[in-house]
């Protein structure tokens, strides 16, 4: 299998736009993402997910082990070893828990949960499931999680989308 087709773009010879998503993302991320060196071929998108990136990591509805939820499942539905790897650490970095971690990797929906944690897990495997969600469903996530928050889970299931397809295309896998 092929490794690592990541063609990064030299700042010294980018061109002025590539430049200036390079210079917004080195304000706001302090270097560029691994992601963004896909994304940066063409910088007009590149800065639309920046844009949507910097939202999700400043989330003002979810807490971060909300948001891991669905970024780790995201990456395990698409079988993105990259992904999976940086955010399977980082989820139980920010308090996700290990049965929770565990069961996402198994492709399991995480049960036995309860709360607004447990919802947003059961949300976050629905989105993924195809989003087809049926009444009672959809007027019970409403009451429990907000539409703000339903929206978040879904810019985030997304996004991360995005992210998978974009390391799986380019062979990124985990490093050591």
């Amino acid at each position: 299998m092929a490794q690592d087709r990541l063609e990064r773009i030299d700042p010294e010879f980018a061109t002025s736009e590539q430049k200036r998503v390079i210079a917004l993302l080195g304000e706001g991320r302090g270097r560029v993402p691994t992601p963004f060196n896909i994304w940066l071929h063409d910088p007009v998108p590149a800065e639309g997910m920046h844009i949507i990136g910097t939202h999700i990591k400043a989330s003002p509805v979810l807490s971060e082990a909300e948001s891991e939820v669905a970024t780790l499942a995201t990456a395990v539905f698409w079988n993105a070893p990259y992904v999976v790897a940086n955010h399977q650490r980082h989820a139980l970095k920010v308090g996700v828990p290990e049965s929770v971690v565990d069961a996402i990797m198994a492709k399991h929906r995480p049960e036995s949960l309860t709360g607004r944690f447990g919802t947003i897990c059961e949300a976050v495997a629905d989105i993924l499931s195809g989003g087809v969600i049926d009444e009672a469903q959809f007027v019970r996530y409403v009451a429990e999680l907000g539409r703000a928050a339903i929206a978040e889970l879904i810019i985030i299931v997304g996004y991360f989308t995005s992210v998978s397809l974009a390391m799986n295309f380019h062979a990124l896998q985990p490093k050591g």
